[in-house]
């Protein structure tokens, strides 16, 4: 299949064939490369780059996007390849921002506060085949959910984990997918240890004995600035466990400033 130029300008900046997504996406080229995902409406969702494009797509295809179920809205893509692939996509992202204001939705990281679409909301079930029809589309929903459904449902979803499963594909959130799923209570002190983690994010657990500790100290620590402007500010807590004494850093909070 042949290879196409990448247009700079406009929603399009990989140029040349739209081809279908699925199993023959695992057969593209070995080389490094671009690419470019769109929706069942032809509208580009992302920009992305690997050094081995067969070996990408084809853990895309085999895992069916488990990495970030978001981008199960695939149906087209297209792509080119480049050595200098990074570089392009940063230059990709740059020129697309400036046409449409922003960079395509699937390369901008999913924040606690938006709502998922219904693909991939999270649906309370007591059972195998036994839905409660109750959902949850953002972290904060999810909350007031845990606070209304039966134990039976909770204990239903932390026995598959389920719940850190959520929290860990669709949101990227890794400290507090971990802490959920080292849960093993069971009825109402289940559903307060959750909602304790869903309403405290900076409580964190210490990596010797498991203590649950609030921080003693936080600052904020920010990147080199990208070339649209926009740096990574991360937030770092220091705790000492009370239990052991065991002193530790957690990052608690990752959000987009302006340099």
């Amino acid at each position: 299949m042949p290879y196409h130029t990448i247009s700079l300008g406009g929603k399009m900046p990989i140029q040349g064939n739209l081809y279908k997504w699925g199993e023959r996406a695992k057969g593209v080229p070995t080389e490094s490369g671009v690419y470019a995902f769109y929706n069942k409406n032809r509208e580009m969702i992302y920009i992305g780059g690997s050094s081995n494009l067969r070996e990408t797509f084809s853990k895309y295809v085999q895992t069916n996007f488990s990495d970030d179920p978001r981008k199960r809205e695939t149906i087209y893509y297209r792509r080119m390849n480049t050595d200098n692939w990074e570089e392009t996509v940063k230059s990709l992202l740059d020129e697309y921002k400036q046409d449409s204001g922003d960079i395509p939705k699937l390369n901008n990281d999913l924040k606690q506060g938006e709502e998922v679409t219904s693909e991939w909301g999270f649906y309370f079930y007591e059972a195998f085949n036994k839905p409660i029809f109750e959902a949850a589309f953002n972290l904060e929903d999810l909350k007031k959910k845990i606070q209304k459904v039966s134990t039976l449902s909770l204990e239903f979803h932390q026995n598959r984990g389920d719940f850190a499963r959520w929290i860990r594909e669709v949101f990227k959130e890794m400290q507090l997918a971990d802490r959920i799923a080292k849960m093993c209570s069971t009825g109402e002190t289940l559903r307060l240890e959750l909602l304790n983690a869903l309403g405290n994010p900076e409580v964190a657990e210490c990596p010797e004995c498991g203590n649950l500790e609030r921080p003693v100290k936080t600052w904020e620590m920010a990147g080199r600035p990208s070339k649209t402007g926009e740096r990574i500010q991360l937030t770092i807590a220091l705790y000492k466990c009370g239990n052991c004494s065991k002193t530790f850093r957690n990052a608690i909070k990752k959000e987009k400033i302006k340099a």
